[in-house]
C-alpha cells in the first residue's frame, strides 16, 4: 500500500480491492457507480494506479447499463485515455447474468474476464 495519507485515503473510498494470496499486494480494484460520479470512481482507481502501479493489476468500474454512454465519454477524457490505465467496465446486466457462475466456477478476480468490456482506444490497443 502506498504511505502517504492523502492516497491512502482516497484508495479506502474504492469498493472492493484484490489481494494476491497470502500479500498485501493489489491486483484488482473494482469500484461501482450506481448514482455517483463516473468520474470519481475512475479517478479513485487512477490514484490506485499511480500509486502501486507494476503492469500486473487490473481495473473495473462496475455500473448500471444505462450509464454506459457517459463512461465510454469519461474513459475518452485526454488524461484517462492517454494513460497506460487500462480500466476494463462491467455492466450490472452482465454481472446479473454471470453472478451464479461467478460464485460457483470462480476462485480469482480472472473470473471477471468472461463478464468484462474492454474499453479501446488508440493507446490502450
Amino acid at each position: 500500500m502506498p504511505k502517504d495519507k492523502d492516497t491512502q485515503n482516497t484508495i479506502k473510498l474504492i469498493d472492493v480491492l484484490w489481494f494476491q494470496k497470502g500479500t498485501n499486494n493489489i491486483i484488482g480494484a473494482f469500484e461501482v457507480e450506481k448514482s455517483t460520479s463516473i468520474y470519481s470512481g475512475i479517478l479513485h482507481l487512477s490514484d490506485l494506479y499511480f500509486s502501486i502501479f507494476d503492469g500486473e493489476e487490473v481495473y473495473y468500474i462496475i455500473f448500471p447499463d444505462i450509464r454506459e454512454k457517459d463512461v465510454i465519454q469519461q474513459l475518452n477524457r485526454p488524461v484517462i485515455k492517454n494513460s497506460k490505465m487500462n480500466i476494463k467496465y462491467i455492466l450490472f446486466s452482465e454481472l446479473r447474468n454471470q453472478c451464479d457462475a461467478i460464485c460457483k466456477f470462480g476462485s480469482d478476480y480472472s473470473i471477471m474476464k468472461k463478464s468484462q468490456n474492454q474499453f479501446k482506444n488508440e493507446t490502450n490497443k
